[in-house]
């Protein structure tokens, strides 16, 4: 007669979580101004700091509100040697890139 014999998967100790593009709201200072607003952050990298130190000279932002104006400008390139601060405000995913049907 056999016996039933419990089989246990080993508990997984870290869980991988693929990278999900999203958007940092974050307030920017320079010499001169202030900058709240958003930047992507792609799939290919993992962190916001990831984007800051890229080769790129400019860290695109937009919905941009500059020295807490009621205005927002849809698009800023703020060049990254002027920066002198960033704090990040709140991170979301991105929204899924719609699929093309052929």
């Amino acid at each position: 007669m056999a016996t039933m014999m419990e089989m246990r998967r080993p508990e997984l100790t870290a869980s991988y979580s693929p990278a999900r593009a999203r958007w940092a709201t974050v307030r920017i200072e320079t010499d001169s101004a202030v900058y709240v607003g958003r930047v992507f952050v792609p799939e290919t990298k993992k962190r916001l700091s990831d984007v800051i130190s890229d080769e790129r000279m400019f860290l695109n932002l937009t919905q941009v509100s500059v020295n807490d104006s009621a205005s927002i400008e849809s698009f800023v390139a703020l060049n990254k040697q002027y920066v002198r601060t960033i704090r990040v405000l709140s991170e979301s995913e991105a929204a899924p890139a719609p699929r093309r049907l052929n």
